[in-house]
């Protein structure tokens, strides 16, 4: 966009390829090992500068639009309360606590488009600072790819990419506290261990026909046992051909990875048909991106 006052951004979805849960903290948080991947599904946010203030509208009633929004939470951050503000428009296709880090991908794109409208002039490691304070995934989505992720996620390694295979996602009509995912789990009678490792070997070799095998998520078990829809979602992901599936961060969403573009549009039409939120996709290998 040619306006200096405006800035457009698209803002990647991610999937968790891999998600232990190690352990609470001393600071309320767990330390986790994951490994995300950024997605093609995205959001669109068009940033304007204002003089004072922090707005955000969006085309869904499912997003806050208070200073609880974490893009906003993001532009704060950046800006304080004298440099300026911002208002936020958010088009929103990202599915909304979905396990699929929409509010973390806004908030990337936050930090990118404020730093820009406001030549700020941050690097990437400050960015990644500041990502890190506003949200677990934030600093990920920032980054974009592919990443093992440490801490509570915040610490970061990076992998090599996936190519862009077909995947397909869906999203079960069901709501999931991923506090309440947290905090049901029992931590250390998982049987993960081992596999991250085994799962960054495969990505550094591009081993991609071992995913199947290696795909791995803490939180299934106690999900499906609650919400077997979700289970049967992975089930059918299966049946219709995907090379892997697994549900994504605290869920519900389910991805199916494809090698075939005819299985995907079969696995498409076959949860259309059943009245569930579907979406296309493919591996990406960035977060957040600036429209010309």
């Amino acid at each position: 966009m040619n306006d200096s006052n405006l800035v457009k951004l698209r803002c990647n979805a991610k999937v968790n390829l891999h998600l232990r849960v190690l352990g609470r903290r001393s600071d309320g948080y767990h330390d986790i090992e994951t490994v995300f991947h950024s997605i093609s599904l995205a959001d669109t946010l068009v940033i304007a500068r204002r003089k004072s203030g922090f707005t955000i509208s969006c085309d869904t009633s499912e997003v806050p639009a208070d200073e609880t929004n974490l893009a906003l939470v993001a532009a704060k951050k950046l800006l304080g309360e004298s440099r300026g503000g911002v208002h936020i428009s958010l088009e929103k296709r990202i599915p909304v606590s979905a396990g699929l880090g929409g509010g973390s991908a806004d908030a990337a794109a936050s930090l990118v488009g404020v730093n820009e409208l406001y030549n700020l002039g941050l690097s990437d490691e400050e960015l990644a600072g500041v990502a890190a304070e506003v949200g677990s995934d934030v600093a990920f989505v920032l980054a974009g790819g592919c990443a093992l992720g440490e801490g509570r996620g915040e610490r970061l390694r990076r992998l090599k990419c996936l190519p862009r295979l077909p995947l397909v996602i869906v999203a079960p009509p069901i709501a999931i506290s991923t506090r309440w995912a947290y905090e049901s789990l029992r931590t250390g009678l998982t049987s993960g261990g081992g596999r991250g490792n085994i799962l960054t070997d495969a990505l550094r070799t591009g081993a991609v026909r071992s995913l199947k095998t290696l795909l791995y998520n803490d939180f299934e078990d106690l999900v499906f046992a609650r919400y077997p829809l979700v289970a049967s979602v992975k089930e059918g992901l299966l049946e219709s051909g995907a090379a892997g599936a697994l549900m994504s961060g605290s869920g519900p969403a389910v991805f199916g990875i494809f090698e075939k573009e005819g299985d995907a549009e079969r696995s498409v039409a076959r949860f259309s048909d059943e009245g569930l939120s579907v979406y296309r996709s493919s591996f990406e290998e960035s977060g957040v991106g600036t429209f010309s």
